[in-house]
């Protein structure tokens, strides 16, 4: 399967000559297994007057110099473009990670708009695992980088030089690490949640001990969100509802559950979470702390309405939160992030995969064995079957 992580500057400029960076990090690992095949650079931009008398070239981590365009090599015209350029396999730099140097220069000095600069990285591997339905799946195991193995192509990156590493226990071999300060994988939204009265939520984790409320996963924004799953102290909650704080105003209706079975330092614990919006409220949330449903305690806190059926739509204006593993990104009420980071997890993460459907017991037992297991449950069907007398059981 091929895959491909982008990684962009979209902050804008204008001028006679200008430089925009990309910053890239997390393929290390990719690239030193051999799956990364081609990075594509891409450039938009409006050349208001002649796109004859630009050219664009960037520097790449090594300090090499890859030209997109001369001066003089693009026909007479004006308007917004997009140009690319593909560097194949053979001629990466020594590291992919690093910075990228885009530059713009118009050598008659007319002032051109750079809107966009990209990097995007083509990742083909044979090392995928098999899938189970996820509407996400980051296996630091299976398939290094932050690419999704769902296929469904919600990739993370990491942000203040988070990181892969080798972590094993619980079948397992690298992991996402933690600061538990500001370094957290996320990117874009995990709208499949929004609106869906069924989700299962998976993760492993390894804690390192400190205190204080740790985000493990969450589609959530402080301020308007969906869901969130963290520890705190030796609890593991799941939360869903449009406010992490109490905020006037709206609807609001916010669902806790904690289990305190993982009590332990650098020790691997499994959590698994179904929620069934349709049952009644101290069945909506189901937990599993390595295999075993958690008796724990469960609170519904209904400020307006009358509690959630269905996951909260993610927004109550302007743009959903971002997903995010090892830490949540606050987001206005109206708007997206705000540049504010909560609840930063101090250890590793490992294999955080979602459904929209409520896990079986089977399934329960099958994502609880091992952090790099795929492709399901084994089928116990087959054990009954017999050619001359099928008991409840056919071949079809």
């Amino acid at each position: 399967m091929t895959q491909t992580l982008t990684y962009k500057n979209d902050t804008g400029a204008s001028g006679t000559y200008i430089q925009q960076d990309v910053d890239v990090d997390g393929v290390s690992l990719l690239q030193s297994a051999g799956d990364i095949t081609s990075v594509v650079l891409k450039i938009t931009w409006n050349a208001p007057y002649d796109w004859q008398h630009s050219e664009c070239y960037v520097n790449d981590p090594d300090g090499s110099t890859h030209y997109m365009f001369t001066a003089g090599s693009l026909p007479f015209g004006s308007g917004v473009r997009t140009d690319t350029l593909t560097i194949a396999s053979g001629s990466f730099p020594s590291s992919i990670d690093g910075v990228w140097e885009f530059y713009l220069d118009d050598q008659m000095g007319s002032s051109n708009t750079l809107d966009e600069v990209v990097v995007d990285i083509e990742v083909t591997s044979a090392q995928m695992p098999t899938t189970y339905g996820e509407i996400i799946w980051h296996n630091a195991d299976n398939y290094q980088g932050g690419i999704d193995v769902s296929g469904n192509a919600r990739h993370v990156y990491p942000a203040n030089s988070a990181s892969i590493v080798t972590q094993t226990g619980s079948t397992g071999t690298h992991a996402f690490d933690f600061n538990g300060t500001d370094q957290f994988w996320g990117d874009d939204t995990l709208t499949s949640t929004a609106g869906t009265a069924t989700m299962s939520v998976s993760a492993w984790f390894r804690h390192n001990g400190t205190s204080g409320i740790q985000v493990i996963a969450c589609n959530h924004g402080s301020n308007k969100g969906q869901w969130s799953l963290y520890r705190s102290g030796t609890s593991v909650y799941f939360y869903a509802g449009y406010y992490l704080q109490t905020v006037s105003g709206g609807s609001d209706a916010e669902l806790f559950y904690a289990g305190g079975a993982a009590n332990t330092s650098n020790t691997w614990y499994h959590v698994c979470v179904l929620w069934d919006g349709g049952e009644a409220s101290l069945d909506k949330v189901k937990m599993f702390i390595d295999g075993t449903q958690i008796a724990s305690t469960i609170s519904t806190r209904v400020t307006y309405g009358s509690g959630l059926s269905v996951l909260p739509a993610g927004s109550v204006s302007g743009p959903h939160p971002p997903y995010t593993i090892g830490a949540l990104q606050e987001c206005s009420i109206g708007g997206g992030p705000t540049g504010t980071l909560l609840y930063p997890f101090g250890g590793q993460v490992d294999a955080v995969r979602s459904w929209s459907s409520v896990l079986t017991a089977d399934d329960i037992a099958w994502v609880s064995s091992g952090r790099n297991v795929a492709g399901g449950p084994t089928s116990f069907k087959s054990y009954f079957i017999q050619t001359s007398n099928p008991v409840g059981f056919t071949n079809a």
